[in-house]
Order: C-alpha cells, then sequence, then structure tokens
C-alpha cells in the first residue's frame, strides 16, 4: 500500500506541475496572441467592406 500510495502522490505532483505550464502558456498565448488575431480580423474585414465585397 505505501508504493501505491507514493506512485499516486508522485503522479498527482507531476499532474499539478503540468497543470500549472499549461495555464501559463494559455494565459501567454491569450495576452499576446489574441490582440494580434483581433487586429488581423478586423483589418480583412476593412479590406473587404473597402473592395466593396461582403466581409463574410
Amino acid at each position: 500500500m505505501d508504493g501505491r500510495l507514493l506512485k499516486s502522490v508522485i503522479t498527482i505532483l507531476i499532474a499539478v506541475i503540468l497543470l500549472f505550464i499549461a495555464v501559463k502558456l494559455i494565459s501567454w498565448a491569450v495576452f499576446k496572441l489574441l490582440p494580434i488575431a483581433i487586429i488581423i480580423i478586423a483589418v480583412y474585414i476593412v479590406y473587404r467592406v473597402i473592395t466593396g465585397r461582403k466581409p463574410f
């Protein structure tokens, strides 16, 4: 039972560390890449409106 408990604790610790890393990467992507994506979409819509085509 002792070895099984140790494996469970180690597995939980690794899962928590991986979850923390994933949250940091996702927050970086949201704060860095999302504004760029919004600007690109806005420029695309303006381009389509100026050229006379429907934006969608």
